[in-house]
């Protein structure tokens, strides 16, 4: 510590500053443990050569220590604070002057003036900062009695002066390279942002604290179809699909107005299609360091792929529910058929149970769980299997080809229902008629089926559209990236896909 409170010294009483206060004023300077600097050695020389005196130091005074900044004639950088001169001159105004240290009761019992080196003298000058706090000297020591001049003293005053100023001016260059790192690299970072917000996939946008759009990147424009050089809409409300706007103004503005963020789905509207693009709406609040608000951020993603798969689950989904109120239906007509056309009973009995397991295999690829990918020859087998007596009335021809898992599952729904309809209703549900599956793939994937009925019932075009006729109209072709026809001429009823397939491969995969 600066000062033992059981030392016999009236001067610790005079203490006017707080010694944490000190000891971070010196601090801030980061000069403690530097290396020798040429500009504090030539005051410590100039010092040493004009008060005439062996030792000279610029002298920098911690709370357990002190260190040399600068020395002449010591050869140490740094000593206890116990037996130092400068912990006393810290608590005058401006200088301390000792002519004989022997007769000073402050030193008379030190160790440096008792002993070796048998310090006699000393004059030191305040090195102080601009709030007045005093961290160091500069002084000088003499092993002889001696005074020292007015002229001397003001010189170390002077250097005193001139060690504080370059002390201010090293750390107000070190300030200058901290501020102008931290200036490259908040430019590097707000470089970085720019780029990663220009150049990210989803729709970024700012709007100013009037809720006006003031920027929006390059996915935002391609997203609501604005060119780069189209003036954006001011309003964010503009970019909403006109049934979302209701949404938008009930939920989500009076959520950011009281400071908080909000998420929903809604739709955007593509200025150059008019097109409305599902997305995910991420709206939130902007403040500066002091919570003031200074804006609104929007962050959108495109959700149409994940809205259309939902909707092809759920129609997938629906359709399981379908099968499965059908199912009993379709194991009744098996059984019927089945019956009417066996000789005995025995035999009826046998092709009811390989025809229902049939029928099993057939809701295996319906609901996927069968292979990874199958060919279009399995597919049709499997899906057709419940319904073929061995009689001729139903028979597919076509080329093998592997199909996607989503083209095999689409076209086993379309198959299994037109099959359906043919027993309950076309062809298969009476004693004549016949079923006939042809397709073609051309070498670049080009593909078309064609389901044919002939030779059945009349047919007349049902006058509502059932789950069925919209599953197999609406829902297989988007799987093909294709388009389906159905249609209901009386001689029976026609069926055509059409699409792509993946390009041939010698194996399916497992």
């Amino acid at each position: 510590m600066l000062l033992d409170p059981n030392e016999n010294c009236s001067m610790a009483d005079e203490i006017t500053w707080d010694e944490e206060q000190r000891s971070a004023a010196l601090h801030s300077y980061d000069v403690l443990d530097t290396p020798r600097e040429e500009d504090f050695d030539d005051l410590a020389r100039v010092a040493s050569e004009i008060c005439g005196a062996p030792i000279a130091v610029v002298n920098l005074v911690d709370t357990t220590r002190q260190f040399f900044k600068a020395e002449v004639g010591l050869g140490v950088r740094s000593t206890p604070l116990e037996t130092a001169f400068c912990r006393h001159a810290l608590l005058l105004e401006d200088t301390m002057v000792v002519p004989d240290a022997t007769k000073d009761p402050r030193f008379d019992c030190n160790p440096l003036v008792t002993d070796a080196p048998h310090i006699r003298a000393y004059a030191g000058a305040l090195l102080k900062t601009p709030e007045g706090l005093p961290i160091g000297t500069v002084c000088v020591l003499d092993y002889n009695v001696r005074e020292f001049s007015d002229q001397q003293i003001r010189m170390l005053r002077f250097l005193a002066k001139q060690t504080m100023t370059q002390l201010e001016l090293r750390k107000r260059i070190a300030l200058q390279r901290r501020l102008l790192l931290r200036t490259r690299k908040a430019e590097q970072e707000k470089t970085n942002f720019e780029r990663v917000v220009r150049q990210s996939s989803d729709f970024i946008g700012i709007a100013n604290e009037r809720g006006e759009v003031v920027f929006l990147n390059d996915a935002a424009r391609a997203l609501v179809g604005l060119a780069s050089d189209v003036q954006p809409p001011k309003s964010v409300i503009d970019y909403l699909a006109e049934a979302d706007k209701a949404a938008f103004l009930e939920e989500i503005k009076p959520a950011i107005k009281s400071g908080n963020s909000c998420e929903q789905e809604l739709r955007l509207r593509n200025f150059a299609t008019g097109v409305e693009v599902p997305a995910l709406f991420s709206m939130f609040p902007i403040k500066d360091g002091d919570g003031q608000l200074i804006g609104y951020g929007v962050v959108t993603k495109d959700i149409t792929a994940q809205a259309e798969e939902a909707e092809r689950k759920a129609q997938i989904m629906a359709e399981a529910a379908h099968r499965i109120k059908n199912t009993l239906s379709i194991v009744q007509a098996i059984v019927h058929q089945t019956l009417k056309n066996s000789p005995t009973l025995e035999q009826g009995r046998d092709a009811i149970v390989k025809r229902v397991n049939a029928l099993a295999m057939a809701q295996d690829i319906l609901m996927g769980a069968g292979n990874s990918a199958a060919d279009i020859m399995s597919v049709v087998t499997s899906a057709l299997a419940p319904h073929e007596a061995g009689d001729g009335r139903l028979s597919w021809d076509g080329p093998d080809h592997r199909l996607e898992p989503p083209q095999a599952i689409g076209l086993s729904l379309g198959l299994h229902e037109l099959a359906t309809n043919a027993v309950k209703y076309g062809a298969l549900s009476g004693d004549v008629g016949n079923v006939k599956i042809t397709w073609t793939v051309e070498a670049d994937g080009r593909f078309e089926l064609q389901w044919t009925e002939q030779d059945g019932p009349p047919v007349v075009e049902p006058i509502s559209t059932g789950f069925g006729s919209r599953l197999i109209r609406r829902m297989i072709g988007p799987y093909f990236t294709g388009e389906t026809t159905l249609e209901f001429p009386p001689e029976g009823v026609r069926f055509r896909l059409t699409g792509k397939l993946p390009p041939k491969s010698g194996t399916i995969d497992q």
